[in-house]
Order: structure tokens, then sequence, then C-alpha cells
């Protein structure tokens, strides 16, 4: 069997802060759950959680049979893993040594125009009804799952981050994760212990397909590294003739006629940016609604704040094009430059749809 030895990797680095011993926040166990990593077409983070000091150790190959290993030096309860020389669009077995399940995942592809991915947010608060949307999610396909911030009431509590967990494993066992940070995961050490994530962390992107994911961080400065980083990231994107969308997830929301409203100060630093570099559509939580606008200035912008955290009062202002208050989540087809929304509640209901072509 090989052995692939890692340089003190990602898992090294995020495992065990100290500043997690000043919050009281005590290890927990978890199923593992999937991360991308920088070039996710042939590697990925694979992470997990031990009450207890254990060795990180991942077996995992083309067959159930899992002919390669990776183990890293020492015991922590703050497991990533990268696994990388993996094969674009291809399906992988792992296996969370000693007594783990086999579970599977599949590379990002290459080059591909057809895919589905699922947007949501805001899942504190309600455990019942975040087990209801995670429940019929796990009822459509999906090759991504995108949340836009408010993972968990108090990011200072384990106990939350554990129930998180629990609700959502069945399906982040298998499918790629893509969080972003809301208010509530503050104090955010957290937040960074327990997820490995391409680029900064904080925010970063992925593309997947034709598309070209973006993932802000609205709880810390808007400007300076950020925004130029935004900026280098949108040019490159442009750049490159194989991208049709972009689109960007974050948590406080430009455009809302929630109970929150517009973040005033999210709009002026990024919007006219996402207009100059034509991005799609804008993902956002925070309101604890659902709102589509219109196209404002070529951008379509969404708050999908329904997963689970007390719902709020929606209006309408002059630029929307559906509003609700009403737990959902965000379904989105791709087929080359057409793109399929559907907006479904926890009982199969879809309240809202929208149908793009490039």
């Amino acid at each position: 069997m090989k052995y692939l030895i890692i340089l003190i990797l990602v898992g090294l680095t995020l495992a065990q802060k100290p500043s997690l011993l000043n919050l009281n926040f005590a290890p927990f166990n978890s199923s593992p759950y999937l991360t991308p990593a920088s070039a996710p077409t042939n590697s990925i983070n694979v992470n997990w959680n031990t009450e207890k000091l254990k060795s990180t150790i991942v077996a995992y190959g083309l067959t159930s049979l899992l002919e390669d290993t990776i183990e890293i030096n020492g015991v922590r309860n703050y497991h990533h893993v990268r696994l990388n020389n993996l094969s674009p669009a291809t399906e992988y077995f792992y296996k969370i040594l000693p007594d783990g399940n086999i579970k599977r995942f599949k590379t990002f592809p290459a080059h591909i125009d057809s895919f589905t991915f699922i947007t949501f947010g805001d899942t504190r608060s309600d455990s019942a009804m975040h087990q209801s949307i995670i429940n019929r999610m796990a009822q459509f396909g999906c090759n991504l799952i995108i949340h836009s911030g408010d993972l968990v009431m108090d990011g200072s509590n384990s106990v939350d981050w554990q129930t998180f967990f629990n609700i959502e494993d069945t399906l982040l066992q298998n499918i790629h994760f893509l969080p972003t940070i809301g208010n509530h995961e503050k104090p955010y050490y957290t937040y960074d212990t327990l997820f490995a994530l391409p680029g900064a962390e904080y925010f970063y992107s992925a593309n997947y397909g034709n598309a070209h994911f973006i993932m802000l961080n609205t709880q810390m400065d808007l400007s300076g590294p950020q925004q130029n980083w935004l900026i280098n990231d949108l040019k490159d994107a442009r750049a490159d003739t194989t991208t049709a969308w972009i689109f960007v997830n974050l948590h406080r929301p430009p455009y809302s006629s929630g109970n929150h409203g517009s973040e005033m100060d999210v709009r002026n630093a990024w919007c006219l940016i996402f207009e100059e570099y034509g991005v799609d559509i804008v993902f956002a939580g925070h309101d604890h609604c659902y709102e589509r606008t219109e196209k404002i200035n070529g951008v379509i912008y969404i708050v999908t704040g329904g997963g689970g955290a007390p719902l709020y009062d929606v209006g309408k202002s002059s630029w929307t094009a559906y509003s609700a208050k009403a737990y959902h989540f965000c379904l989105i087809n791709i087929i080359g430059k057409k793109l399929n929304l559907k907006t479904i509640t926890p009982e199969n209901i879809v309240i809202d749809s929208l149908l793009l072509t490039k």
C-alpha cells in the first residue's frame, strides 16, 4: 500500500488553535465533511472532529479497497487532511481510520456544462426545521452545497456546532460544502478551526464546470486586501473563456426588504465591482426570509436566509421580483448557458422560479 507524505498541511495549522482554550470550546465528535481545496479538480479537504485526542488517518482510493493512506503525525481533536494528486471528475472512496465507514466523493470536473448546486443559509436556532430542510435537500441530487452564513447560533458554543454537523452529516460526507462566515459565527476562531478552505479561507473562490463561485466575508474589512482580492479574482474569471457564470455568496445582503434591510456598507463596497465584472447572481443571508431582485445593473441579488432561524417579515422594494416569509433553499440547475433556479420549501412547494439564458 502506498503512503503519501504531506508537508505540515492545513490540518496542522488549523487544528487546536490556542485561542479556543479561552472560549471554553469543548471538542466533540463529528462525521467527516468535505470542503474544496485550492485545486479542487485534483484535491479535496476531508475534515472531522473527535472529542478525544486521536490520530489523523484517511484511507482512500478508486475502489472500496482503499489503496492509499495519508497520516499526519501527532494526535488532535480537529482533523483536516488534503488528498492530492487526484483525477478530475472522478469518484473516490474514503474512510477515516481506524473505525470509520466507507464514504465516497467526486472531484471537481475540469470541463462540464451541466451541474446542480444548492444555496441556503441561517440554519441556526430551530434544529427541527433545519433537519426538515436537509431531509428535503437530500431528495435532490447536487454537486455543491453553498451556505450563506450563520451556520450556528453561537460560534463559541461547541454544542451548536455539533448539532449543525449532526443534522447535515448525511450530505456533507459526500458532497462538497462551501460555507461563508455570518455574524453568529463570532468569534470566528472556531469556524477557522473547523473548516479547511482554499486561499485565505475567510474569503475564497473555486471553479466548478463553467461557473466561478466567490465566497466573501461581510464580517471583516470590506475594503483593503479583501476588495483587492475580489477585483483580481473577477478579472481572472472574466479572462477565462470557459467561464459562463459568476456567482457570489456572502452573509449581509446589499439589497433586502427584510428585517435588517439593505446593508449599505456592503452595497457601497462591492456592488459596483459586481456590475463591472458581470456577476450573474449574488446570494446572501442574514434576513430570515426569501427575496429575489430584478436585475440591478445586470446583477440579481437573492436573500436565502430560511434555513432554520426564526423567520422575519419581508416587504417589497422597487427592485423586488419576489419575496416571501418562508423556510426554503434554492436549487440551481446549470445547463450550458441556461440557468433554472427553484426556491423550495421543506414541504416541497416551489415558491419562486427563475430562468436565465446568457
